[in-house]
């Protein structure tokens, strides 16, 4: 990690300002574990919590994937950030001032996203005043009102209005020094066509036009693309930015920004399908939930979920549609450590129709009497089969058994099956006897078809290889790490001694970091190791792992010592081929002296005590 020209006073500074846990609160839900705090790691997928936060330490490490580091690296690596840049967000963060001699220049790549930033927050300055304006914002403010929007909510969501002109947008911000292909870049604006030209907009044209608006953020809050409702008649009735170097429809969510403080509390998020529906919840005060983009849910989604929540509430409008929605992500959320719920709203409602007319109340109370997603999409396979036609039965009888073989839950599963033989009228045990049938059927025509890929042995992780084998290296530089070494049991170390690269590469540094007395001072050593390619992984994992030992210092003495055996062991070894190769090659004067010093280390062997 280049630290450029940025002064290393500064750099303490931010360190001495920045709270860990504060920044990756802002991506991940984290919980307390003792001295520690966990959540579920944002670089892997995971069900069980091994991502772990130390405010101590202020460092992470996740015991899942093996990454780990500090405050900067964490921001790097989510963010996809350079070390500059980081820097300069941490500055802002904490208030320390990054002097402009020493920036540095931004990577072209991260100059131009941090360009679009600053042209989104314009744009979004420019709607949210042509709202505001009498004249230009009465149709979008009347149309608010209608839908129940509140102005103090309007202004809370940013909302905003794109006038029928177009090329309103370009003339407003190429006035503020932002370029037609900056604009494009954006999606902002769109390249004429034949026949829909306009002198003015010199080859392109606002994409949004008569429209209500909805600045669209990102984790941190930054606008990084817009919704757009049509105000009256024409289609496409809602239009969304494009994807861009800023957005993913098929990665963001509406509005969570707002929602995950909430959905901390109480684990849970409310997903809906549209802005209103998402704004009019928060409204009334339920303000864990977001909305998706136009786009069903993808596993990009379910990955960002798994950071905030252990529940999903997903509220589908009750049509067939909607229906279809909510089933096609049962593959997505099997077995995803998330407990989904569906709400089915009453015939001809919506989620914003719904809670203006009944109130919070009447849709939590929705909430908890909501089934399962698992039990949602049986009860639709049985509804399939109500016509009593026997293909009709067995069709959804094996639709269900493939939608029960998704989940590993042993007793949701029995349950399930019990009732779908009771609804069925047929007998359970005939049910179960049909699974295995169906699975091995799924199972020959291949994965697509539904059947599971053969179980594969869990690969050994980065960490267990790099230590296998190691178990003393391991716990010294652990109990090195948790400053458990007296200045005398440092000064018998040497990076010699270590075998794994990643242990005696932290010992190198370790010995850098002495204080008067000779013990290891722990925070300039871990703020050099966790920036280290070569060991930033073991020095999180080790820093941050808690092992118990009966006598620590006596485990202290018995890893030096019987890494000192284990030396002398390969200095043995080595120098028996050695002698035997001098031997039969008759070269009896080197043959003489090596012996000898076999000798010498077998005696110094025998009197080594053992571990």
């Amino acid at each position: 990690m280049s630290q450029g020209l940025i002064p290393e006073d500064v750099l303490n500074q931010i360190k001495e300002r920045a709270d860990i846990v504060q920044v990756v609160s802002d991506y991940v839900t984290l919980s307390h574990a003792g001295q520690n705090l966990k959540g579920l790691c944002p670089f892997h997928g995971e069900k069980t919590p091994s991502f772990t936060v130390s405010p101590a330490k202020q460092m992470f490490h996740c015991f899942g994937c093996g990454v780990g580091g500090n405050v900067f690296t964490f921001l790097m690596k989510i963010e996809g950030s350079d070390f500059p840049e980081t820097v300069r967000e941490l500055g802002r963060r904490t208030g320390v001032t990054i002097p402009a001699i020493h920036e540095g220049r931004p990577s072209q790549e991260r100059g131009e996203r941090l360009r679009l930033e600053q042209l989104n927050d314009a744009a979004a300055g420019w709607f949210r005043r042509n709202l505001l304006d009498p004249q230009a914002g009465r149709e979008a403010s009347a149309y608010l009102s209608e839908r129940g929007i509140s102005p103090e909510t309007a202004e809370t969501f940013g909302l905003g209005v794109s006038p029928s002109s177009w090329d309103g947008l370009i003339k407003g911000l190429t006035k503020e020094g932002y370029t037609l292909k900056e604009l494009a870049v954006g999606g902002l604006s769109v390249a004429k066509d034949a026949g829909r030209s306009s002198p003015e907009a010199a080859g392109y044209y606002d994409r949004f036009r008569s429209r209500v608006m909805f600045p669209i953020h990102d984790l941190r809050k930054k606008v990084i693309a817009f919704g757009g409702r049509i105000l009256g008649e024409g289609m496409p009735k809602y239009l969304n930015s494009p994807d861009t170097p800023l957005f993913s429809k098929g990665r963001g969510l509406y509005a969570l920004e707002r929602a995950r403080e909430a959905a901390g509390r109480t684990d849970t998020l409310v997903i809906v399908e549209g802005y209103f529906d998402a704004i009019a919840l928060h409204q009334a005060g339920i303000k864990n939930v977001a909305a998706t983009l136009g786009t069903a849910l993808t596993s990009d989604h379910v990955r960002t979920l798994r950071r905030f929540v252990t529940k999903v509430v997903l509220l589908f409008d009750p049509d067939a549609a909607g229906v279809r929605a909510a089933l096609r992500t049962l593959d997505l959320f099997v077995d995803s450590g998330i407990g989904v719920k569906v709400v089915s709203l009453p015939s001809g409602e919506d989620p914003d129709t719904f809670i203006r007319a009944q109130g919070a109340e009447d849709f939590v109370q929705l909430q908890d009497r909501a089934p399962s997603l698992l039990d949602f999409a049986v009860e639709h396979s049985l509804q399939q089969a109500s016509s009593g036609l026997i293909e009709d039965r067995i069709r959804s009888v094996d639709e269900i058994l493939r939608i029960l073989q998704k989940t590993s839950h042993r007793i949701e599963k029995e349950e399930c099956t019990r009732r779908v033989a009771e609804r069925l009228g047929i007998n359970q045990h005939r049910l179960i006897e049909r699974y295995p049938e169906l699975v091995a059927r799924d199972d020959r025509r291949g994965p697509e078809a539904g059947g599971k890929a053969g179980s594969r042995p869990t690969p050994l992780s980065e960490s267990d290889r790099r230590l296998k084998g190691s178990p003393e290296e391991r716990d010294l530089v652990h109990l090195l790490l948790h400053g458990k070494l007296s200045a005398e049991q440092v000064r018998r170390l040497t990076a010699e001694l270590f075998t794994v690269p990643a242990c005696r590469r932290l010992v190198e540094l370790a010995l850098r970091h002495l204080d008067r007395d000779g013990r290891v001072l722990i925070r300039p050593l871990l703020d050099e190791a966790v920036v280290d390619p070569d060991c930033a992984a073991v020095a999180t994992e080790l820093s941050l792992s808690e092992h118990h030992f009966d006598d620590v210092q006596e485990h202290i003495q018995g890893c030096v010592e019987t890494m000192e055996r284990k030396r002398c062991e390969q200095a043995l070894g080595e120098l028996i081929v050695q002698l035997r190769a001098a031997e039969q090659e008759g070269r009896t004067e080197e043959a003489r002296r090596l012996n000898a010093q076999v000798n010498d280390l077998r005696m110094k062997k025998a009197g080594a005590p053992t571990a």
